[in-house]
């Protein structure tokens, strides 16, 4: 964290980020890093976090395996 980013604003930027409100570029590598990993978490693929995070899915996938995350895979949808 840059020592000049104040926590609150910081936390505000991650919360903008989650919600989708903001690309995650403007998180520093930490807190991209946390929220792909609490998207994926939540059972979401690549291309989800890629989209709502505005970054690419190659990016996406980089931050996942840094991680050590499996990739989730798309669930089937129940049919009738």
């Amino acid at each position: 964290m840059n020592p000049r980013t104040h926590p609150i604003a910081e936390r505000a930027r991650y919360r903008a980020c989650l919600l989708g409100e903001q690309p995650a570029e403007v998180l520093d590598t930490a807190g991209r890093e946390r929220l792909v990993a609490e998207l994926h978490d939540l059972g979401w693929t690549d291309p989800q976090i890629a989209a709502h995070c505005r970054m690419t899915t190659y990016t996406t996938a980089r931050i996942r395996d840094r991680l050590r995350l499996a990739p989730n895979h798309p669930r089937k949808e129940a049919t009738a």
